[in-house]
């Protein structure tokens, strides 16, 4: 259950570049450092055992009556950053990714239709946490959800689902029906320029939809459009190709710049066998990895065709036309996501698995036993991530306080280890007089002596000060 957030009771100082600034903090459960935030409350169900190193990237998803936005977390579910997003938006695939040489935070925001269907745009932040570049689809069409992946280029891949009218009658539907055509396209991040552009109607016939002759091609209509082929990602792929994954296929194709299949792997036409070695169904996520090897979130589910979904790793012979399956990280639960879902390959040969419609991230060790796990209160996870990460806000911390307690806050800082207490009768004469461990985007602290200013200092796991909050008056 979320936060509830309450009327305002303590004051708050806190300073960006030297200025000072006085706001009202939150009472209750909130953050009283941080005015309008409600985080989430993250519970960690397996506790980190030899993890790779880095964050947890998480996309918190809110909803109409309540808020989300990305998440920054470490493996005791502690908060480092936390960004909201606005009142009746959702956020989603949050993680780190490179602009110009950079490591830059990218994520998804926007509404979600009851189909799966999104219609926003893509933001683009810097270490410091400041807004670099919202990206917006071409052709004035509403940007995707389901994919927003940078490339060397200083390009991005996006998905766009754009309802056309259509005759239907080859799979059973009406002569007048509406389908959604998926997109792709590739976009300049510095100037928004359309790239590269490819749609599924031009290149994949309605046929290989696995919803043929069923609902809702049978009824689709322009509120309810046929959505025969549901891309749900896109990467690059050798020699300049493009590697697309199409849910509602269950199939993945590889695409040249001209527009036309290199092959399809999975669904009704795949160009690899044999047969068993490739059947999957609803996958998510494909990505063609440094060594060859592709991976995928085969989901199975909705309509249940598999007995629970399974984040795997094939190795592809293209010349031979030959797939199997070398490498597959099953939960111990057997967990069967309805829906979205990652698989992230980690440098020691684990593996982290966002499990999409299960309020879940997992890491799993390279033989595929659990070495950590994290569940998100509400909505799902569409994807998760660990990254390495360096962030740092500029400003000050910020404190509040409230008879003998402090709570003391810096959203984004990354290297606190403690929270130390400065008090004095004046802002030139402060001592230590209290500390505490980092406890996430809030830490509370006891007040040992009752002095007239009060400040927090925080200090990273060698003792040197990272930097100091404005003095507030008790």
């Amino acid at each position: 259950m979320r936060r509830l957030v309450l009327p305002a009771v303590a004051l708050v100082l806190t300073a960006c570049g030297g200025q000072r600034a006085a706001f009202v903090g939150i009472g209750g459960d909130g953050p009283r450092t941080a005015a309008g935030l409600s985080p989430p409350a993250l519970a960690v169900t397996h506790p980190a055992d030899g993890t790779a190193a880095g964050y947890l990237f998480l996309a918190e998803k809110g909803g109409k009556d309540a808020p989300g936005g990305p998440v920054i977390a470490d493996d005791r579910g502690r908060i480092v950053w936390y960004h909201q997003v606005p009142h009746g938006l959702e956020a989603t695939d949050f993680r780190v990714q490179t602009y110009r040489g950079r490591p830059v935070l990218t994520w998804w925001q926007g509404t979600i239709s009851h189909a799966g269907v999104g219609q926003g745009e893509y933001e683009i932040y810097d270490a410091a946490y400041r807004h670099v570049r919202t990206l917006r689809a071409a052709h004035g069409l509403a940007g995707d959800l389901h994919e927003f992946q940078l490339t060397p280029r200083g390009t991005a891949f996006i998905s766009v689902y754009h309802a056309v009218p259509a005759d239907l009658t080859s799979v059973g539907g009406p002569d007048h029906g509406w389908v959604y055509d998926s997109i792709v396209q590739e976009l300049d991040v510095a100037t928004g320029r359309l790239v590269f552009e490819w749609h599924s109607l031009a290149h994949v016939p309605l046929a290989e939809s696995l919803q043929a002759g069923n609902e809702p091609a049978r009824h689709a209509s322009k509120e309810r459009p046929f959505d025969y082929f549901h891309v749900n990602s896109v990467a690059d792929a050798p020699g300049g190709d493009v590697l697309v994954s199409g849910r509602n296929t269950s199939a993945i194709y590889r695409i040249a710049r001209d527009g036309h299949v290199v092959w399809r792997l999975g669904g009704r036409a795949s160009d690899f066998g044999p047969p068993a070695a490739v059947k999957f169904r609803f996958q998510h996520n494909a990505r063609l990895q440094p060594d060859g090897t592709l991976s995928l979130f085969d989901n199975g589910a909705i309509p249940k065709v598999e007995p629970y979904s399974r984040p795997i790793v094939l190795r592809l012979d293209e010349a031979a036309r030959r797939a199997k399956i070398v490498e597959s990280f099953v939960h111990p639960q057997k967990i069967s996501s309805p829906f979205e879902g990652n698989l992230q390959l980690l440098p020691d040969g684990g593996a982290l698995v966002g499990w999409g419609g299960v309020p879940k991230v997992t890491e799993f060790t390279q033989d595929g036993g659990v070495r950590f796990e994290l569940r998100l209160p509400f909505g799902d996870t569409y994807r998760g991530y660990r990254l390495p990460w360096h962030g740092d806000p500029g400003g000050r911390p910020a404190i509040a306080a409230s008879g003998d307690r402090v709570w003391a806050s810096w959203n984004g800082k990354t290297g606190i280890a403690r929270w130390e207490v400065l008090s004095g009768v004046d802002r030139r004469h402060l001592t230590r007089v209290s500390s505490a461990a980092w406890a996430g985007l809030e830490t509370a602290i006891d007040l040992r002596a009752r002095r007239r200013y009060v400040a927090v200092r925080a200090v990273d796991a060698a003792g040197r000060t990272l930097g100091v909050s404005a003095a507030l008056a008790r």
